[in-house]
C-alpha cells in the first residue's frame, strides 16, 4: 500500500469590522477543522489575501477604511494562475437591493444576510468544495478508500 495522500483543510479568511462577529465565524470555522485568519478592516484584507492565500473569503461590505467592495475589485484584478480567484461569500447587513448590481463580475458567488446561520454558511462553503479537517485516501491498486480526518 502506498501512503497516504492527504487534502489540507480549507482556508477561510474572515474580513468584518464587527469582532465579535469576526471571532464567532472564526469559531464556527475552526471547530469546523478549517484553517482561519481575520482582517478587520479593508487594508488588512488584501494584505491577508496576498499571505494567507485564502480558498473562501467571507466578506463584509462595509468596512473602515477600505470598503469591502474595493477589497472585492483589488482582489479580482490580482487573480493570476498562482494565485486563482477565492470563492466570495458577502457576509453583510445591507439589503440585497443596497448591493451594486455588477459586484457578481468581482467572482462573488453567494450573499448571506447577517446574522448568518451556520449551517447555510458550512452549506456555502461546501457547496464549493471547501471543507475542514484533512481529509485522508488510502491508496490501493484498483481500490480507494476514503475516511475523516478527525
Amino acid at each position: 500500500m502506498e501512503p497516504a495522500l492527504y487534502r489540507l483543510a480549507s482556508r477561510i479568511l474572515v474580513v468584518d469590522d464587527e469582532r465579535h462577529i469576526a471571532r464567532f465565524l472564526q469559531f464556527l470555522l475552526k471547530k469546523e477543522g478549517y484553517q482561519t485568519a481575520l482582517a478587520f478592516d479593508g487594508e488588512t484584507a488584501i494584505e491577508m489575501n496576498r499571505t494567507f492565500k485564502p480558498d473562501a473569503i467571507l466578506l463584509d461590505l462595509v468596512l473602515p477604511g477600505i470598503s469591502g467592495l474595493d477589497v472585492l475589485k483589488t482582489i479580482h484584478a490580482s487573480v493570476t494562475e498562482d494565485s486563482p480567484h477565492p470563492v466570495i461569500l458577502l457576509l453583510t447587513g445591507l439589503n440585497l437591493q443596497d448591493i451594486p448590481a455588477d459586484i457578481m463580475e468581482f467572482g462573488v458567488t453567494a450573499h448571506c444576510a447577517k446574522p448568518v446561520a451556520p449551517s447555510t454558511l458550512l452549506r456555502h462553503l461546501q457547496r464549493h468544495g471547501l471543507f475542514g479537517y484533512a481529509v485522508s485516501r488510502a491508496v490501493q491498486p484498483g481500490i480507494a478508500s476514503v475516511g475523516s480526518g478527525q
